[in-house]
């Protein structure tokens, strides 16, 4: 699996590492020397494609109001800060 550098020092990564690797077209290469070897790390490119997929649950409905999962969550957070504050309290209160 030899390349030649380019005059524009580049080379081709082989189809197999490739394939391996999962790399695509428009992944970033991340280059650096260790101990005088060059070492590659690729980051997957940005992509816009949805991942409400990976959120469905078996026999659940599809979320579609987004802003309603949002308000009773941060509901649900305030209620929990509030327990916390009225424990802490009714603690301070019996020091008095």
């Amino acid at each position: 699996m030899a390349n030649i550098v380019g005059e524009r020092f580049q080379i081709t990564i082989d189809k197999a590492v490739r394939e391996e690797l999962g790399i695509k077209p428009g992944d970033r290469a991340i280059e650096r020397v260790e101990g005088g070897r060059l070492v590659i790390d690729f980051m997957p490119a940005p992509h816009h494609e949805s991942m409400l997929g990976i959120l469905k649950r078996p026999g659940q409905p599809v979320i579609t109001d987004w802003q309603a999962v949002k308000d009773r969550a941060w509901a649900a957070r305030a209620e929990e800060i509030m327990e916390v504050l009225a424990e802490d309290s009714r603690r301070h209160a019996g020091d008095r």
